[in-house]
């Protein structure tokens, strides 16, 4: 079994993210709260390490609310999605369940790209770079080398330990 841990390391409370130069659509302030997340093999080792964003303020299990989930283990699953996500993988993602709580599948808690808390949508992003005011960096490469592990090792084989910020 591996395991993988997010540990939450520090919240921001006002993250901006710039207007869509596109699409002209302007996002809202929202809070964020980055992490770290390591994947170890059965001995420990750490085989795999980025960061993390998910939004800020307090943890839920109730579904529609764009906000972070609940520390606890987590099983992982593989799932159709609409959302951001690397070419090689589109349009299966990867998925958090727990037995704990039933209801958390209708949660629809992804691990996919993006850089800002408004990208989360109540989901985790992955990320090569902590830009240090609430938003990483290099996300989808992070996603995909992530995702190539999970592909690799069998998704059956991990575990999430999401912990709070100590």
């Amino acid at each position: 079994m591996l395991t993988i841990t997010l540990q939450r390391k520090k919240e921001y409370a006002s993250v901006e993210k710039p207007p869509n130069a596109k699409t002209g659509r302007v996002y809202k302030t929202e809070p964020s709260t980055i992490g770290e997340l390591i994947v170890e093999n059965e001995s420990g080792e750490i085989i795999f390490a980025c960061v993390t964003c998910e939004n800020g303020g307090p943890s839920t299990d109730t579904p529609n609310q764009d906000k972070r989930i609940v520390a606890r283990t987590y099983q992982l699953y593989w799932t159709e999605s609409s959302v951001s996500l690397p070419k090689e993988y589109k349009p299966k993602c990867i998925s958090t369940y727990t037995d704990e709580l039933a209801s958390h599948k209708g949660r629809r808690i992804h691990i996919h790209i993006g850089n800002y808390p408004q990208d989360t949508e109540g989901c985790l992003l992955l990320g090569q770079i902590d830009n240090g005011n609430g938003t990483i960096g290099a996300s989808t490469q992070a996603v995909k080398d992530f995702y190539d592990l999970v592909s690799k090792h069998g998704i059956e084989n991990f575990r999430l330990e999401v912990k709070e910020i100590q």
